[in-house]
C-alpha cells in the first residue's frame, strides 16, 4: 500500500508506517503519543497540536511519559543519588508542565486525553502481560535484540562524554529504559483495553522500523496496533 504523507490544519503532517496502520488511523479507536523525557521536540505547542488533531480523529487519546529507570542511569553516569534524584524530579516536572500547558491549550477538548508516566503501568495485568512476552522475543530474537540494544546505545552516547565507552551498570539502565517503552509498540490495545491503537511519535523509531517495516518471523505487532509518523511544526 502506497499512503502518502498528508498536513492537518493543525500543521501536523500524518504518514501512517506499517501495512495495517493506514486502516487503523482511519479507524479511529485510540491513539497513544509517547513524550520523551529530556527531548526538546516535545514543546508545549507541538504537544498541543499533536492532541488537537489526535481528538478530532481517536476517541481516546492516551499521552504516556516515560520516568522508568531514569534514577539509575543518572547514578550508573556518576550522580550521587540525591543528585541524580533531584534531577529527575526537575526533568519529570519539566515534562509535565509541558504536557499540562497544551491539555489547557486543548480546552474541553482535554477531557478526551489521559495523560500518565510510564511507571503508572507496570503492575498492571494487560502491560505485565505484554512485557513478559517481549521479555521470551529478547531471549531468542535476535535481530530485536540487536535493535533494542542499539537504542539503547544511542541514548547512552549521547550522555557520554566524545568517545567514551559506557560501563556495565550504564548499559543495563539504558536497556532498562528501552524495554520498558517495547510493550507499546507491540500491543497497546491490551495494555489500556482499546479495540485497536495507533502508536503516534515525530520520527520512526528503529524498534517502529523493525516491528511495522515488513515482514519477520519473530516478535510482531499486534493486529490492531499500528504506528505512524505524527510531526508538528514549531
Amino acid at each position: 500500500m502506497t499512503v502518502t504523507c498528508r498536513e492537518t490544519d493543525q500543521g501536523v503532517s500524518v504518514l501512517p508506517f506499517g501495512a495495517s496502520s493506514e486502516g487503523l488511523l482511519q479507524r479511529g479507536d485510540h491513539a497513544l503519543f509517547g513524550v520523551s523525557t529530556g527531548n526538546s521536540y516535545f514543546s508545549r505547542r507541538r504537544l498541543a497540536d499533536g492532541m488537537a488533531w489526535a481528538v478530532e480523529r481517536f476517541a481516546v487519546v492516551d499521552v504516556v511519559h516515560a520516568d522508568v529507570a531514569l534514577e539509575a542511569m543518572l547514578e550508573a553516569l556518576g550522580y550521587e543519588r540525591g543528585a541524580a534524584r533531584r534531577s529527575v524530579a526537575k526533568q519529570l516536572r519539566g515534562v509535565r508542565r509541558r504536557i499540562d500547558g497544551a491539555l489547557e491549550d486543548l480546552g474541553t477538548a482535554a477531557e478526551r486525553v489521559r495523560a500518565r508516566p510510564l511507571s503508572d503501568f507496570l503492575d498492571q495485568p494487560g502491560y505485565r502481560d505484554v512485557r513478559a512476552r517481549t521479555r521470551t522475543a529478547l531471549r531468542t530474537d535476535l535481530e530485536l535484540r540487536s535493535v533494542r540494544d542499539a537504542m539503547a546505545y544511542q541514548f547512552l552516547a549521547k550522555r557520554l562524554q566524545p568517545g567514551g565507552l559506557p560501563a556495565p551498570a550504564q548499559v543495563q539502565a539504558a536497556l532498562a529504559y528501552v524495554d520498558a517503552e517495547l510493550p507499546f509498540f507491540v500491543d497497546t490495545p491490551r495494555i489500556l483495553g482499546a479495540a485497536s491503537s495507533v502508536h503516534c511519535y515525530h520520527t520512526v523509531l528503529p524498534l517502529g522500523r523493525l516491528l511495522f517495516g515488513g515482514r519477520r518471523t519473530g516478535l510482531r505487532p499486534a493486529d490492531n496496533q499500528g504506528y505512524a509518523i505524527v510531526a508538528c511544526r514549531d
